[in-house]
């Protein structure tokens, strides 16, 4: 289990509290304490339904999501999940998968199986669940999604996760088929996440080289080298390598081939991927 930081503890201190409360009626549920809340297309989404039933931890807490709710149309839509799973999250993704229903992507963890990709159409008056990838197979195990783009010039959306990225570091495209999301491409041995943190954005996706096609940009496993990774004719590789002389601690929002990153001993560098 990931270390609890003394901020979290306040949280689940708090959250504890709410729970040994008198019910109290409340016009909407309840939020998770760390929930970013995202926009997007006039929708508002957040995190809710704090829960405790998943001891994992892996975003320096022992608190997860058990729903999430999407405010549209002066509606707010709640999606709940039952007890076999959370959402080990800190956001609602609103994205476009194809379709013509706007979407909603979230990391749903199943209590025995470990981590999914699961994605929610929002109707105008339910969520409904639209496509899941496969559940890495073993509790405790975590993937974290970079984002959605057209990576491969297919002109289809195809969604960018690192799964395992504190052991395998395996970046992988999922291309939605029916009702399930169905890996298409991976590259081994490159990470988005440290374990324990909260910040979700150690990968960025930027055309690199600007040809049109969005490059993956994220660090190596050991956070020792930035790397880019393009999927372009649907297969990885990295087509550029920058060595740093400390950890990667994060890595700021990019839109072309210069990085700015914050490094483990307090260093801040700009990185031209172009020149690697």
């Amino acid at each position: 289990m990931a270390p609890v930081s003394t901020t979290r503890r306040h949280l689940l201190a708090g959250f504890t509290a709410s729970l040994a409360a008198p019910a109290l009626a409340q016009s909407a549920p309840q939020r998770l304490p760390d929930t970013e809340t995202t926009r997007a297309g006039g929708m508002t989404a957040w995190l809710s339904d704090p829960t405790t039933r998943y001891a994992h931890g892996v975003l320096g807490d022992a608190i997860e999501a058990g729903g999430f709710v999407v405010e549209r149309g002066g509606r707010a839509l709640h999606h709940r999940l039952g007890p076999e799973a959370v959402f080990e999250d800190r956001r609602v993704r609103l994205v476009d998968l194809g379709g013509g229903t706007p979407a909603a992507l979230v990391v749903k963890s199943y209590l025995r199986r470990g981590s999914a990709l699961a994605a929610y159409a929002i109707g105008e008056e339910a969520i409904t669940p639209l496509a899941e990838s496969a559940a890495i197979g073993t509790p405790n195990r975590w993937l974290n999604p970079v984002g959605v783009a057209d990576f491969t010039r297919t002109g289809a959306p195809l969604v960018a996760a690192v799964v395992t990225p504190h052991i395998a570091g395996s970046l992988r495209l999922y291309r939605r088929e029916g009702a399930r999301l169905e890996e298409v491409a991976r590259l081994d041995g490159v990470t988005n996440h440290i374990i324990g943190s909260r910040d979700l954005d150690l990968g960025r996706i930027s055309d690199v080289d600007g040809d049109g096609l969005p490059e993956i940009v994220l660090p190596s496993l050991d956070r020792l080298r930035l790397v880019a990774v393009s999927f372009a004719g649907g297969t990885g590789r990295i087509v550029a390598s920058v060595p740093l002389p400390a950890p990667l601690i994060r890595l700021e929002p990019m839109n072309d081939a210069r990085a700015v990153v914050h490094l483990q001993d307090r260093r801040t560098l700009t990185v031209d991927l172009k020149r690697s």
